[in-house]
């Protein structure tokens, strides 16, 4: 280790090793600067793009699953409830090549059901769909989804 005007010099592995988070990412992209880039910023939320057409291309799914610090535990029986946090982002790339952005958990799960049925090669071929917006049942939420078109 090297210290120089307060810059602390150290290997970079240290950065691998300090998130207790682990990320998976599941994508039809090979390019890692393209991905890279992708993850950094997007053209359109997919919020934003309701009633919308997108002929999908590529696709880029992350899921974060992160410790709680202090896990949930049911006062009456003492189990514990939630011991990690999940977040997911789908990002979607056209048949141009503009990006759009979600991380609703609830597309993103509907995303993997479409590529466990479908397979992913139906992205890579093209695929076609609507973003919509869907009712929750027993709630007056409303959720972010896609109807094949």
């Amino acid at each position: 280790m090297e210290e120089e005007k307060n810059l602390i010099v150290k290997d970079f592995n240290n950065i691998q090793k300090r998130s207790n988070t682990q990320t998976d990412i599941y994508t039809t992209i090979e390019d890692q600067k393209t991905l890279f880039n992708l993850e950094n910023a997007c053209d359109y939320k997919i919020n934003d793009c309701k009633g919308e057409k997108i002929r999908i291309k590529d696709i880029v799914i992350k899921i974060n699953n992160k410790p709680l610090a202090e896990p949930v535990v049911a006062s009456e029986t003492g189990e514990v409830i939630k011991d990690h946090e999940t977040s997911m982002v789908t990002i979607l790339i056209d048949d141009i090549g503009k990006s759009y952005v979600t991380a609703s958990k609830i597309f993103t799960m509907q995303m993997l059901r479409y590529v466990q049925m479908f397979g992913i090669d139906s992205i890579k071929n093209g695929l076609d769909i609507e973003i919509i917006e869907k009712s929750v049942k027993n709630s007056a939420n409303k959720a972010l989804g896609f109807k094949l078109v």
